[in-house]
């Protein structure tokens, strides 16, 4: 490894975000007349935050469960993606990057089960909802692959996984269906939140998880630098822990 490469590495984890945040906290700890011990001690969370190692310790509890390939055997209903963003004005894919991965594994499920799909989402832009980004989405792979058509239902009310399960369930009710059983699609580290408020609705839920975060690819040393792809990470299984606490204190 060339010393020009090392120097730019480190020129890259130190001097851009979160790695510069991280030292001028440190300087602050050392060089502020007050609160030193504030300074050091935002700086040294930020620094673990942003650590592969912590990240990926505080997803493994919401991701390893999910990690298995897909049990196909149960018999269901049909198959339920849940929306996670988009991006209006997109050239083509107009789902966000997250999102797209769970159409797509949607998508493939539905196919390989000869399920309907149903899709639930909206977002906050009503001009252009998740929801539309999906039948965007859904009709350009349609078009240009090889795609065996299937039904394709959306939901496009819902603002959050409660209401993604809420507003499902209605859809079902209409077509006389009291108890399904479904395939449900989402992100790993989002998959344990909505399997609990799903089941809280009256799903029967078959995991089919997609979209994970850990790999199983063995670390450098450069993991032990601050990143920005892990600070991503570790804000994402806060979040989903927030979410959780969140349910519980509902009594979910």
């Amino acid at each position: 490894m060339s010393s020009i490469y090392v120097i730019s590495k480190l020129f890259t984890y130190l001097v851009l975000p979160p790695g510069i945040f991280i030292i001028i906290l440190l300087l602050a700890s050392f060089y502020a007349r007050k609160f030193k011990a504030i300074f050091f001690l935002f700086a040294l969370s930020f620094y673990l935050l942003s650590n592969s190692y912590v990240a990926d310790w505080l997803l493994k509890p919401l991701e390893s469960p999910y990690n298995k390939a897909l049990a196909t055997q149960t018999k269901a209903d049909a198959v339920i993606v849940l929306g996670g963003g988009s991006v209006a004005g997109s050239a083509n894919l107009p789902l966000a990057n997250d999102a797209y991965k769970r159409a797509v594994w949607g998508l493939m499920v539905a196919s390989s089960q000869d399920l309907p799909l149903y899709f639930s989402g909206a977002g906050t832009y009503k001009a252009y909802t998740e929801a539309d980004a999906f039948m965007d989405s859904m009709n350009e792979i349609k078009t240009n692959l090889l795609v065996r058509d299937i039904s394709l239902h959306v939901e496009n009310k819902s603002l959050d996984t409660y209401q993604n399960a809420k507003f499902s369930k209605q859809m079902f009710l209409e077509q006389g269906i009291e108890n399904p059983t479904i395939f449900l699609v989402t992100s790993a580290y989002h998959m344990k939140r909505a399997i609990k408020l799903y089941n809280h609705f009256g799903f029967t839920v078959i995991p089919a998880a997609t979209g994970f975060k850990i790999s199983s690819r063995a670390k450098t040393s450069w993991a032990y630098l601050p990143n920005m792809g892990a600070f991503k990470r570790s804000y994402t299984a806060l979040h989903e822990y927030a979410g959780l606490l969140s349910l519980k204190l509902r009594g979910i």
